[in-house]
């Protein structure tokens, strides 16, 4: 007899991503920085960061398990807080 699948509650609603981009004035390097909230196949929660040159796959990527969305909200927070420092701009999706 099969074991019977847990049922995995997925809350894809809740599921965001956030993008900021610069252009350095002096090299012209284009920058970007994405932070991401998802689920994995088991339904743990993940945040995302990966950044990089525009063009380009990310040349860094970071994966942190956070125990819920509101932690992850948490986290981009400052993210942000970073980025706007470093003179990126946020962008829509």
């Amino acid at each position: 007899m099969p074991e019977s699948q847990p049922d995995l509650d997925y809350a894809v609603c809740s599921w965001w991503i956030r993008r900021w981009e610069k252009v350095d004035p002096e090299s012209g390097r284009r920058r970007f920085y994405t932070a991401e909230l998802r689920q994995d196949l088991w339904g743990d929660w993940l945040f995302i960061k990966a950044w990089g040159r525009i063009g380009q796959k990310p040349s860094r990527v970071v994966i942190v398990s956070v125990s819920n969305p509101g932690e992850a909200l948490e986290l981009v927070d400052g993210v942000a807080k970073v980025r706007r420092q470093r003179h990126y701009e946020e962008k829509p999706c």
